[in-house]
């Protein structure tokens, strides 16, 4: 017998949002009548990322705006940041919290620092959800993008009290400004799939420059202890309080050469997300989850100690489960970490088109010495779907090749820096 209660309010379609189910059903053939029930559930109501919002009602906006936002974009050329590798010769410019998160001392002081685009905004809705703490998302807002982004901004800040945690940065190229347009349609809390819009970065071929991003979400944060990831990564239950707890517990303050690593897995498109390790464990253990990119980049997210990692309960808290470094073998392992604003930055000449963006500084972070210290209790999750064909992965991304290209030559300078610059360590390499 297996008793279902909250996780089935997760995954109630909207017009049932509210309603405790609770459904008792007799576990037959190894589960599989149980897997029947929540892949029915899965396959009818994953949906669009935010669309649990839609049976609200829009109510008084719970963002704090800037710039004459959201019905206007005002700012002088003062307000204009220049990012901090290239700073002045970059072709980009940062505006600085657009909108600002009000925090008081009940939010946990750990940060989920995050990069989009007008097409993946929508994510910013499940982050929410999920994560208790400040959320800093450094937006990509090319021409028209902008009003892309700030249309569903609104939304969520009319809409989602938790939005009042998050602040909101923009990037742009000085040849291509925001633009708004004035807009009459009557505000809902419905909203739109992102991924179906037509953006103005995809229509004019521009390039993403991720790192920028990166390092403006996380310059800007308003805590200590940030948590680098991506936008369609849901954390596990609590994480960030629970991180907290037991920084606190264990006396725990950002060091200069330290940072908690964060395991990250995939579940199957019509499958749940596990909010507890427990969950977790039993997916893996029914192959309905896996780690990040196993089967198309198998050495960025296997973490040392995987086996054990998996085999261990660690029941509601969060604890060190080991200290390593990143050195050879496991010197392309690309980890999510919560760590702090001092860390390396990401280096802004490298393209989310070219693949890699986060390897040198991870080869930086060797140089210098860094611990790993890999996290038991906590975890992350993408957003369901497994990517299995590893062949056809890289048919589908062929166009990137003239961006791998040029990522490549940036790598040659970018190393021959590090390597004048630390002392050199055989076991820490790029490739």
């Amino acid at each position: 017998m297996y008793r279902l209660r909250y996780r089935l309010r997760i995954l109630l379609p909207p017009l049932l949002v509210g309603v405790l189910i609770t459904l008792t059903v007799i576990v037959l053939n190894n589960g599989s009548l149980l897997r029947h029930v929540f892949y029915n559930y899965q396959i009818n109501f994953h949906g669009v990322a935010g669309s649990y919002l839609s049976t609200k009602t829009p109510n008084e906006s719970y963002c704090n705006f800037r710039y004459g936002l959201p019905e206007e974009l005002l700012y002088e050329e003062s307000d204009l940041i220049v990012p901090f590798e290239e700073k002045a010769k970059s072709p980009y410019r940062i505006l600085q919290n657009v909108i600002e998160a009000k925090l008081d001392e009940t939010v946990p002081e750990v940060t989920y620092v995050t990069h989009s685009t007008a097409d993946f905004i929508n994510y910013i809705a499940e982050i929410i959800r999920f994560w208790e703490g400040p959320v800093s998302v450094a937006a990509f807002v090319p021409d028209s993008d902008a009003d892309l982004t700030i249309r569903q901004l609104t939304q969520l800040c009319f809409c989602a009290p938790e939005m009042g945690r998050v602040s909101v940065h923009f990037v742009f190229p000085l040849k291509e400004p925001p633009y708004l347009q004035n807009h009459q349609e009557k505000l809902t809390c419905e909203l739109p799939d992102s991924a179906k819009l037509a953006t103005f970065r995809m229509s004019n071929e521009l390039m993403y420059p991720i790192n920028i991003c990166r390092n403006v979400a996380r310059t800007y944060s308003q805590t200590d202890f940030v948590m680098v990831t991506d936008i369609q990564l849901i954390p596990s239950e609590d994480l960030a309080s629970r991180f907290v707890k037991m920084a606190k517990l264990l006396h725990l303050k950002k060091s200069p050469s330290r940072v908690f690593v964060v395991p990250v897995f995939e579940v199957e498109a019509y499958d749940v997300i596990p909010r507890t390790k427990d969950e977790l464990m039993m997916m893996v253990k029914e192959e309905r989850a896996v780690y990040f990119h196993r089967h198309t980049c198998s050495h960025c997210q296997k973490f040392p100690g995987i086996k054990t990692w998996l085999e261990s309960a660690s029941g509601d808290t969060i604890k060190p489960f080991v200290s390593v470094k990143r050195e050879y073998p496991f010197h392309r392992w690309e980890p999510i970490y919560i760590g702090g604003k001092t860390d390396p930055l990401y280096s802004e000449l490298l393209s989310w088109e070219g693949l890699q963006d986060k390897m040198t500084q991870m080869l930086e972070m060797c140089l210098i010495g860094y611990q790993f210290i890999i996290l038991d209790g906590a975890f992350l999750v993408h957003w369901p779907g497994i990517k299995k064909e590893k062949h056809t992965f890289y048919v589908q991304n062929s166009w990137r090749m003239s961006f791998q290209q040029e990522n490549s030559k940036h790598y040659s300078r970018i190393i021959k820096e590090l390597r004048s610059k630390y002392d050199d360590n055989p076991k820490c390499k790029l490739q």
